[in-house]
């Protein structure tokens, strides 16, 4: 049996697959992200790195579609991360990055 462990819908998972392969050709080609890409993302502040088992960043989250605005969230998979431009991008979508914890002292860098 054939299992996808993002997601039940197949058809879901390709086009979540073919967006993330657009964006990160995007990027790479030093053609975005955009504004507008980053305009209406979900905001991660006081976010860090975790791994479990791939790595994946935890934060407070704000603006989310699907979450509750000051909620300790942990995104799906990490796929792409500047932090000079303040973007990451995940399997399923950008963020806009506030502050990062400085993990000596737990607190904004």
């Amino acid at each position: 049996m054939i299992e996808f462990p993002h997601s039940d819908d197949p058809i879901e998972m390709i086009t979540k697959a073919r967006a993330l392969a657009d964006d990160v050709e995007r990027i790479l080609a030093n053609r975005g992200p955009y504004q507008a890409d980053l305009g209406g993302a979900p905001v991660l502040d006081l976010y860090r790195f975790a791994l479990c088992p791939s790595p994946r960043l935890v934060g407070i989250v704000g603006r989310h579609p699907h979450l509750r605005d000051q909620r300790t969230i942990m995104t799906s998979p990490l796929c792409l991360i500047d932090q000079n431009a303040g973007s990451a991008r995940t399997w399923s979508r950008f963020y806009a990055l506030g502050r990062p914890v400085d993990l000596n002292n737990g607190r904004p860098t």
